[in-house]
This record gives structure tokens, C-alpha cells and sequence, in this order.
């Protein structure tokens, strides 16, 4: 590797950090020169193999859950730090995530003597401002064979969270990735047993993926609110990148309920949500526990909205960030009816949602109403998919009339209205109906019935901005053909005279 050029640090590195520290409210050090090691040292590591602080883990432990005795915290300690050589890298990471969102299971006698099974917080996902937030700069990491020096580690608790690999201004992003995150990965890999988010820039692009994203799919972050414009052609990505994701209260938010561990054919991808896939999903959640009364009113009505997110954009995965998410912070009692008009639409969907654990394709896929009542009145299934064409029975009496029950309908403008759905809002009569779909709705009777069954849009990913994001390849028309002409001036007299033939023919050979 190439000895890092101190322009780098002076132009890029030392604004992020700064960045970070000044607009985040992270707090920032530099390890390179004034990294000793010992528990008193700068970040309380033992070596320069240790990539977790376990000092502040063991603070956050203590912190987040008082009151137990030593032994609970030092066995979720030694869990935290454990490693496996016998599991690969992203087997790891999707162990640790675990961890992390769900916390860590400790066994311990309490005061009784009792045996008690519980799960201690690495992180307070609910408060922010009761986790530390520190950004270390040019810290020494130690592999089996080779020493390497990454740009910024993000420690949330002590946990590497974040991996930031910065270049010069007319460095292209592409060699952070190629040059530096690659062989990081190759040659310090413990050092991404706990990382969420990797991110590259050269100060002025800035983009960021999972650990197993390729390069194509390294996402730029361009807005804070979905109305936000489109930036800028000169206008710095960097720090909007930063300000979206990592801001406290949104680089939670992103590390407990937008990542997903996909397992489809039996090769695990990580998933971090894109930049539209959060807005859309949290402008849901706000109208669904909207206080404004118009809007109650209206998700009373069971009018959730239209969520428009151009093809190619990721809906599937939209679902799941979605419904994941209102069982996590809002109910875990939520039923979802996920609700397709075509076999390989609700194939894949729920093969989705299988794939990532949220879901069981072989079970849950409602073959009828009959079906669709034993799953939701009488096995309380947490996810349904099914066909609307299913649904052609006249319902007289309701599949279940809980309030807790949301129907997603994809491609909504198409199948959602007329008697089939009508059927499942008799048979869903206190359900929200949220509608999926990747096309815009015609300003026709098309857009107003969809409007009368959802409400109007909660989200909008048009083509347009999906295109200038990246997401979706733009369409390009060449006329190459020359114009059509009729070369000869009896065609409609021959015409007419093979269709009187034919009808000859016809009635010549109806006994």
C-alpha cells in the first residue's frame, strides 16, 4: 500500500472529522501519533489487533443496564469480542448485527439465587444522547500479516460501526474502493465483524454500501426530506452524506431498521437501505401515528396512502424496512396481507420476505378467503401474502376485523379496485390499505378510484429522479426507420374483397 499523502489528511480527513465533531456532535481523536496502550491509554486498547474498545463497551454495558452483577457484563463482553475462524466474514457480521439490534443473551443467579435468562443493550436505539459517538482517525489495526491504517473508524459504544475511506479532490472515488476498502477487508477482515456502513469519497462524491456490495452498488446519499431538490452539479456530496447517515437519531435509525441479511440461493448479501427506500418507509410510519386530525381520519378511514416508487427502485425491500419497522417501534402485534395480482409478483414478494428471515413462503401464502380467515382470526400471522383473484367469493361475513391489520396492495392501480377489492374491504372492513406501485397513476377515473380506496401519495420515486440517481438506466428513443407509405393504391379494395370471401366461406360451411 501506498504511504498516505498528508494533503489527504489536511484537505479531507481533518474537515470530516471536524465535520463529525462540530455539526454531529461526535467526538473526534486522532490515534496515529498518541496511541498509547493499556486501559488508560487514548482508546483503552490492549494491542493493535483489538479492534473493539472493550472499555467502552463495558461503560455502555454498565449503563444501559444497571443493576446486575459483574458476571452478566463480563460474559456479554466476552461475547461481544468473541470470534469464530471457522464462519466466514459475512456470517460474522450478520451474528454481531444480531447482537446488536437484539441485544446480548447473558445468564446470571440474581439475588435469590434464581437463574435468569436476559438480554443486555449494546445501544439505547430510543435515546441518542445516551450513547457515545466516537470518530478515530489513522488508527493502527494489526492483521495476521500486514498493518493498515484506515482513514476514520466510527465506534458507537465502542463497536466499529462505521468505516470512512477519504481520498484527495482529483482522486476518483472508485480508488478508495479499489486501492484502499479491498484490501482492508482482505487483510484486516476482524476489523468488519461489527461494521454497518462503509462509506468512500474524495470530498466531493461520497458514496456508501454494506460489506458486501460491489462497487455498482455503492449508493450516493442526495437529500434529507424526499421534496429536498436535486443537488447541485458542483455542490459537495460529502457532507450531505454525513448529515443524512450519520447524524445520531438517523444513523440509529438506519442501523436498527435498514439493514437486512438476504440469503436468497444460499448466498448472504447484506442490505442498507438507499437514500428514497428511508424516506419513503418513515413518511408512512409518520401518517400511520399521525396526531393531525385530518390525517387520522383519514388512516382510520383505512386510507394509508400510495407509496410510488419507480420500477427498479427496490419495492420488495421497501416492504420489509416497512413492516419490519412498525413491528420494532410501534406494535409487534401488526398483521401485514400483502396483496398481488400476478403469481410471480406474489412469488417474489414473499420469497423476499423469506430470504430474510421475516417470513416462510410455504406457509404463508393465502390460497383463498377461507384461508386468509383461519390465518388472521385464527393463527394471528404476523405476514400473509396472497392473489386478489383469490378473493372472488362473496364475503359475508369478515375474514377478521382487528384494526391492527395492514394490507399492502403492489401494483396497486391496476387489481385494487372494482369487486375484488371490494370483497377484501368487507372482508377487511377495519384495515389500513396502503397501495404499492412502480408507475404513476393517469390523471383518469384510474387515479380517483385509487385515491377513494388509499388516499392520495405518501411517497414519491419518480423515473426522473430515480434516473439521476443511478437506480434506474435512462430510456433513449432513435427514430432509424423511414415513414410508412402505402405503395399501393388498391390495398383497400383487396382487403374488402378477402374479407367478403371469408365471409362467404363461413356461411357456405354452417351446417
Amino acid at each position: 500500500m501506498a504511504k498516505k499523502d498528508y494533503s489527504e489528511d489536511l484537505l479531507i480527513q481533518a474537515p470530516t472529522a471536524e465535520f463529525l465533531e462540530q455539526e454531529l456532535g461526535w467526538t473526534s481523536v486522532l490515534a496515529y501519533n498518541d496511541e498509547a496502550f493499556g486501559p488508560d491509554s487514548l482508546l483503552g486498547r490492549a494491542n493493535d489487533a483489538e479492534v473493539v474498545l472493550a472499555r467502552e463497551v463495558m461503560a455502555a454495558l454498565r449503563r444501559l443496564n444497571p443493576g446486575l452483577p459483574d458476571e452478566a457484563y463480563a460474559q456479554a463482553l466476552a461475547l461481544v469480542v468473541q470470534d469464530d475462524i471457522t464462519k466466514t466474514l459475512i456470517a460474522l457480521n450478520e451474528e454481531k448485527y444480531k447482537l446488536l439490534r437484539d441485544g446480548v443473551p447473558v445468564k446470571y443467579r440474581d439475588a435469590a439465587v434464581r437463574l435468569v435468562d436476559k438480554r443486555l443493550r449494546l445501544i439505547d436505539f430510543d435515546h441518542p444522547d445516551r450513547n457515545r459517538y466516537l470518530a478515530v482517525r489513522e488508527m493502527w489495526v494489526r492483521g495476521k500479516l500486514w498493518l493498515r491504517r484506515p482513514d476514520v473508524i466510527g465506534f458507537v459504544n465502542g463497536l466499529p460501526l462505521m468505516f470512512i475511506e477519504l481520498k484527495r479532490f482529483e482522486v476518483h472515488i472508485d480508488s478508495a474502493y479499489k486501492r484502499n476498502y479491498a484490501d482492508y477487508l482482505d487483510t484486516i477482515p476482524h476489523l468488519f465483524h461489527w461494521n454497518a456502513l462503509v462509506v468512500i469519497s474524495n470530498g466531493h462524491d461520497a458514496q456508501y454500501g454494506s460489506l458486501t456490495s460491489s462497487k455498482e452498488h455503492f449508493y450516493r446519499w442526495k437529500r434529507l426530506d424526499e421534496d429536498d431538490p436535486e443537488p447541485k452539479k458542483d455542490q459537495p456530496l460529502l457532507p450531505l452524506l454525513l448529515t443524512g447517515m450519520l447524524d445520531r437519531q438517523r444513523l440509529l435509525d438506519l442501523v436498527e431498521n435498514f439493514i437486512l441479511f438476504d440469503a436468497t440461493e444460499g448466498t448472504t448479501n447484506k442490505i442498507v437501505a438507499r437514500n428514497h427506500q428511508v424516506l419513503g418507509v418513515n413518511r408512512v410510519i409518520d401518517r400511520l401515528i399521525s396526531a393531525d386530525p385530518k390525517v387520522r381520519a383519514e388512516v382510520v378511514a383505512g386510507q394509508l396512502g400510495v407509496f410510488w416508487h419507480t420500477q427498479g427502485s427496490g419495492k420488495s425491500y421497501s416492504m420489509v424496512f416497512l413492516t419490519e419497522k412498525i413491528h420494532r417501534k410501534i406494535s409487534a402485534s401488526w398483521s401485514f396481507v400483502v396483496i398481488t395480482d400476478r403469481t410471480e409478483l406474489d412469488d417474489q414478494i414473499a420469497s423476499t420476505y423469506t430470504n430474510c428471515g421475516r417470513a416462510n413462503s410455504k406457509t404463508d401464502q393465502a390460497k383463498n378467503g377461507a384461508a386468509l380467515r383461519t390465518m388472521l382470526r385464527d393463527q394471528n400471522r404476523r405476514y400473509v401474502f396472497g392473489l386478489i383473484q383469490k378473493y372472488r367469493e362473496r364475503v359475508t361475513e369478515p375474514y377478521s376485523e382487528r384494526k391492527d391489520i395492514i394490507v399492502i396492495s403492489d401494483e396497486a392501480h391496476r387489481t385494487q379496485y372494482g369487486r375484488l377489492a371490494l370483497n377484501m374491504r368487507k372482508g377487511l372492513p377495519r384495515a389500513k390499505f396502503l397501495g404499492f406501485t412502480g408507475t404513476p397513476l393517469i390523471d383518469t377515473g384510474e387515479k380517483q378510484l385509487t385515491r377513494e380506496v388509499f388516499g392520495d401519495y405518501v411517497s414519491i420515486y419518480d423515473f426522473q429522479r430515480a434516473v439521476a440517481d443511478g437506480a434506474t438506466l435512462p430510456l433513449f428513443y432513435e427514430n432509424a426507420g423511414e415513414k410508412l407509405k402505402i405503395i399501393d393504391p388498391t390495398i383497400s379494395e383487396r382487403i374488402t374483397e378477402h374479407i367478403e370471401a371469408a365471409k362467404q366461406s363461413a356461411t357456405l360451411d354452417d351446417p
